[in-house]
């Protein structure tokens, strides 16, 4: 019962947070939008501290606010997807607008979980530590707007916390070298049936658009002082 208690609390929250951007295009007053807010963030509170049903009151009162306001606007509110669970993995090392881009087409899908790969992991896979440790790393993804749930992966199992989340559907970045064919079979092993959507190209309409590349250019700039 808990767990199903805290399955529809994630869903009412990330239904929540979703919409909000309906609100906003629909200029509805800024002492509204607080007050939904408010509401959003105690239910964010609640659940923090595992009190899912008054998570779930307090997610639902102020849905049923935004339902209010957007229907005397003569709009429909879009509670789109948000039951699908989505994941991405990376190392999340120096945020950029590649990053964001990324995480804002995975949250057209649904609710968003974003795995924060563990300092020495990275550092096996990279050849060299992270620039930000990993709970560092993770508080800052946990802060941006489209990122429902953030978890720090598992040191020697890399599917363990993916079956404990469940994801409908995992998207992979373009650098991400475990090949979906595999993954998805090996995920089947472990009784997931995940949907795997891989990008095949970078979200890089702009400069320094990788950690690397802003690594890089920093090195320059100190090297020219």
């Amino acid at each position: 019962m808990q767990e199903q208690l805290k399955e529809l609390a994630e869903k009412y929250i990330s239904n929540l947070e979703a919409v909000l951007n309906d609100l906003k295009t629909a200029n509805v007053e800024s002492h509204i939008l607080e007050h939904i807010r408010n509401y959003l963030a105690d239910a964010k509170y609640y659940y923090s501290h595992q009190d899912y049903i008054t998570a779930i009151v307090c997610a639902s009162y102020a849905e049923g606010v935004t339902d209010g306001v957007l229907l005397s606007r003569g709009l429909t509110p879009k509670w789109v997807n948000q039951n699908k669970k989505v994941l991405v993995v990376g190392t999340w090392d120096l945020i950029h607008l590649g990053h964001i881009k990324f995480l804002w087409f995975a949250k057209k899908h649904g609710r968003l979980y974003v795995i924060v790969a563990k300092d020495v992991n990275v550092t096996k896979a990279k050849g060299r530590p992270p620039i930000i440790p990993e709970e560092q790393r993770a508080e800052v993804i946990k802060n941006l707007k489209p990122v429902d749930y953030v978890i720090i992966g598992d040191e020697n199992d890399f599917l363990k916390p993916v079956e404990e989340i469940k994801p409908d559907i995992i998207i992979l970045g373009p650098d991400e070298q475990y090949p979906p064919e595999k993954l998805q079979e090996d995920l089947k092993r472990r009784g997931l049936t995940t949907e795997i959507i891989k990008l095949t190209q970078r979200f890089s309409d702009f400069p320094l658009s990788s950690s690397s590349a802003i690594i890089r250019r920093i090195l320059k700039i100190y090297e020219k002082q």
